[in-house]
């Protein structure tokens, strides 16, 4: 990681502010907000990175003055910049968002896929240093390496659990979770592991595999591999982008003497030949455990992608099989021509779960493929234009609040036609406090050309690394002919259910559209109560209400001095809006 590959020597060195927000309460105390945790901003090469150390153990979920319960909080009271691993791991970011980038030198791994190998680089990077240093042991037992040892006091606490947990373990250590079970996490438990995707807790699964990787190459040799793939890795890269970058570092650096390897250790843990993923953004990867078959690749697929609503042909889609588009040799993927017609060959027979189109304002399609050696299946798809979509011109015309651009979640990302990127905001003023107030925030979305709309989609699920209560509770929709008079189509209420994934708001026909203006009306802080320590969650009418412009949730549960900790207090989001229908 060399001056030239964007370290932080030169005019960029990193700014650390330890105790980041120790006085943020009254002077004394940290609020919910700069405890148990820590992050670092990486920013393009030139521009310093910052990284925040915040105390542990948070004074308002432990002091009855604040509202808390003594000991709910398990974490000690200290320092995150105290425990080695937790500085390490925050400067990795540096190095994968320095690595991962595109042609500008912006990091690419704002998906939900990337953003999990993010993490999990962060702690693989940590304790491989660790424990090359001494100062943790492997030992033959399952699991030793724990993130978080000093301030979880020896719990899981920062992570479901430690990192050297191999696939099948039967160790207490290597417990897992109700959702994905017990022992090493494989590609399959992508999303499961706490119930719904989060790439904290998703990126265990990239780093117990590449501690699998260290085991079988050796220290020196993962380390060299592992920070090769970053660099040939295409943007916003899936798990199998990733193995295939590293495929390929291998290939590079030492003649693919370890391929076989290093197929191993990925098919082990369900990132074999077969398995799934359309791109970075896919929350349901599918999981195979095959190694590469010894056949001919010998089979072949064509057909025709046309328009869902007009039925005319679409030029320069991409139909790529997911998990073999990665920019090496080998690729399988095509562009359609001047009549929507592709043809892909040299394909190995076997069953592929994600095969997709998917073009400059169009909706993804995806399929499950069969080939043989001995046919030419037709496989043909139909796209719905999103007119919504940055990348087919729509735009954003107006937006209020402060605009977090710079952190990756502006307003342009609720349509960049990404489901885990998305326009983050604040409930109330532009300083992000808790003030138990909302302030309805909008975006207004002009459409390319004049559209009769019907449908509207939206994911109203949190972004920027706020949890789920930042969420959109209360919404509506309005649309316009001039971008000055608007005209209601949908109002409601989102609840937790709602979250990662499209959830249609409006469906007829709306002629002459070139606005759409979507209100976030208020977070999914509960409207119910919390009791005996029991933190309610927005699950639904009996404790998140049902009127689209109730309050009372964010005046309760997030008013000075007892703002409880919903990252819905101080910040509200929304991760896409879709326009469909025909141009008018």
């Amino acid at each position: 990681f060399t001056p030239a590959a964007g370290n932080f020597q030169g005019d960029d060195a990193l700014n650390a502010e330890p105790d980041d927000g120790a006085g943020t309460i009254s002077g004394l105390f940290p609020d919910p907000s700069h405890t148990d945790n820590a992050n670092m901003s990486t920013p393009p090469d030139g521009t310093s990175p910052r990284m925040q150390m915040y105390l542990f153990n948070d004074p308002v979920a432990d002091d009855p003055v604040f509202g808390g319960t003594p000991r709910s909080d398990p974490f000690i009271q200290g320092n995150g910049g105290d425990e080695a691993a937790i500085v390490y791991h925050e400067y990795t970011h540096g190095l994968s968002n320095r690595l991962v980038v595109d042609a500008m030198g912006n990091s690419t791994l704002g998906s939900g896929q990337a953003d999990s190998m993010g993490e999990a680089w962060s702690d693989w990077y940590a304790m491989d240093f660790l424990v090359a240093q001494g100062n943790f042991v492997d030992t033959p037992a399952d699991g030793d390496l724990r993130i978080g040892q000093y301030v979880g006091a020896g719990q899981d606490l920062i992570r479901k659990q430690p990192m050297d947990c191999p696939v099948g373990s039967t160790s207490p250590s290597c417990h897992g979770t109700p959702g994905a079970g017990p022992g090493g996490f494989t590609y399959g438990d992508f999303g499961k592991i706490i119930g719904r995707p989060e790439v904290h807790a998703d990126g265990e699964i990239w780093g117990e595999t590449l501690w699998d990787l260290r085991g079988a190459l050796g220290q020196t040799q993962a380390e060299g591999l592992v920070t090769r793939a970053m660099e040939l890795s295409p943007s916003n890269p899936s798990f199998l982008d990733m193995r295939n970058s590293i495929l390929q570092a291998d290939l590079v650096d030492n003649g693919g003497s370890n391929h076989d390897t290093i197929w191993h250790v990925f098919a082990n843990r369900g990132m074999g030949f077969f398995a799934g993923a359309v791109d970075g953004d896919d929350l349901a990867p599918v999981e195979d455990f095959s190694m590469p078959p010894t056949g001919q690749a010998d089979g072949q697929i064509k057909g025709t992608v046309t328009d869902a609503d007009s039925g005319l042909p679409i030029p320069g889609i991409i139909v790529q099989f997911g998990g073999h588009n990665s920019g090496f040799t080998g690729t399988l993927a095509a562009l359609t021509d001047s009549k929507g017609k592709y043809r892909i060959k040299h394909i190995v027979p076997g069953t592929y779960p994600k095969v997709s189109a998917a073009g400059a304002g169009f909706d993804p399609q995806v399929q499950t493929v069969t080939v043989n050696s001995d046919d030419n299946p037709k496989v043909n798809f139909a796209l719905r234009r999103d007119f919504a979509a940055l990348s087919g011109g729509g735009t954003i015309a107006a937006f209020n609040g402060p605009d977090f651009t710079g952190f990756g979640c502006g307003p342009s990302s609720a349509i960049d036609q990404s489901e885990t990127n998305g326009w983050g905001s604040t409930t109330d003023g532009d300083d992000g406090a808790s003030t138990g107030k909302v302030t309805p925030k909008f975006v207004v979305v002009q459409l390319p050309q004049a559209v009769t709309v019907s449908e509207i989609t939206v994911n109203p699920s949190s972004t920027c690394g706020d949890g789920g209560s930042a969420s959109t509770r209360g919404f509506k929709v309005e649309v316009s002919s001039d971008g000055t008079t608007f005209t209601q189509v949908a109002t409601g209420v989102f609840y937790a259910g709602n979250r990662a994934k499209e959830n249609s708001v409006f469906s007829g026909s709306s002629p002459n559209v070139r606005f759409v203006k979507f209100w976030m009306l208020n977070p999914q802080v509960p409207t119910a109560p919390t009791v005996g320590g029991v933190t309610p969650a927005c699950t639904g009418p009996a404790d998140c209400g049902t009127d689209p412009n109730d309050n009372s949730g964010v005046a309760l549960h997030c008013t000075p001095p007892n703002v409880e900790g919903f990252s819905g207090c101080p910040f509200m989001d929304m991760s896409e809006i879709k326009v469909f229908g025909r141009a008018s």
